[in-house]
């Protein structure tokens, strides 16, 4: 059977990780919507069908992007402190490298996916709140529950959602005014506040009212966000980076 693409890739010393990480740097630049494996291989400089001998096809590679982006989410600051400063930082990992790659990473958020890496993030999510006195399957919902606000968050961040407030002053005010004329008492109560958006503050606010909530739900006080002090021995923590062995 003949051999698809010329090898040219093979001569330009082209490995699937090469050719990951072009496509997360075209991603990055253009967005998922305008890529496509034709466009890749003119940038790379081959022929189309030559990534064929990296990648089985679009989806693979896809998987790959979100695979890798998922991989660069630095969760170092996740094991240390107590349950509620982990769950922060665990969340402002995961948030950070969405910023980083505000383009690529609507892939993580958009594509389901069973790779190692995903597990590894839900591992250093349950690690989080593993000492809490909780059932197995509530553990899982709790993870769920932050990671339900912490993606829809992040993609009303990035613009990947309809969202009734913006940031651009201008269509605020043209938001704020359409509000208003609707004459509705609660909307217009509101509408200030509906019309911006405020992503930082409202990331947040989430974050905290998630914490409060569980805190509540476990008896356990809430700290009101406050920061690491010393995290004490890394030992006394579960390790976000230790082999999952429940998956």
């Amino acid at each position: 059977m003949q051999a698809r693409g010329t090898g040219r890739g093979r001569r330009l010393g082209l490995t699937r990780e090469k050719v990951t990480a072009a496509a997360v740097e075209m991603i990055d630049r253009d967005g998922p919507d305008a890529f496509s494996l034709r466009r890749l291989a003119a940038e790379l400089g081959i022929e189309a069908m030559s990534l064929y001998n990296h990648v089985p096809g679009k989806d693979a590679l896809l998987d790959d992007v979100a695979e890798w982006l998922l991989g660069e989410v630095d969760f170092s600051g996740a094991d240390t402190g107590t349950w509620q400063q982990r769950l922060r930082a665990h969340a402002a990992a995961f948030r950070a490298a969405a910023l980083r790659h505000p383009k690529a990473f609507q892939l993580v958020l958009t594509r389901p996916t069973q790779s190692p890496a995903a597990l590894k993030n839900i591992r250093c999510a349950l690690a989080s709140v593993s000492e809490l006195d909780l059932a197995p399957r509530e553990l899982v919902q709790v993870v769920r529950a932050f990671a339900a606000f912490i993606v829809g968050t992040i993609m009303r961040e990035l613009g990947s959602v309809v969202s009734v407030g913006s940031r651009d002053p201008e269509q605020a005010r043209r938001r704020l005014t359409e509000i208003i004329a609707t004459g509705d008492p609660l909307l217009v109560s509101v509408a200030p506040h509906l019309a911006a958006a405020d992503h930082e503050a409202e990331y947040h606010y989430g974050v905290e009212l998630l914490i409060a909530g569980l805190a509540a739900r476990v008896g356990a006080p809430y700290d009101h966000g406050a920061a690491p002090a010393d995290s004490g021995d890394p030992a006394d923590y579960d390790d976000c980076d230790e082999p999952a062995q429940t998956f």
